[in-house]
């Protein structure tokens, strides 16, 4: 199975996801992505930090940047 990364980019610095997750296909990392994004900004906000700006920027295990998923478009807000 393919290997997915899960960069975290919050105001410019970018977190590397250094494990990654085995994952059927592009589209299954892209809604795994999605379905993390509600838990991340609650302990985002349980620390006093604001999703604004945060984004996966999810890659495959060449390095090629798939996707990059602002977590305001899976929260409904900017």
């Amino acid at each position: 199975m393919p290997v997915f990364f899960f960069d975290v980019c919050a105001r410019g610095r970018l977190e590397a996801d250094e494990a990654g997750l085995e994952l059927a296909s592009a589209e299954a990392a892209y809604l795994e992505a999605c379905a993390a994004i509600p838990g991340l900004t609650a302990e985002l906000l349980r620390v006093g930090d604001h999703p604004r700006g945060y984004a996966f920027v999810m890659a495959d295990e060449a390095g090629r940047v798939l996707f990059e998923i602002p977590f305001h478009e899976v929260l409904g807000r900017p």
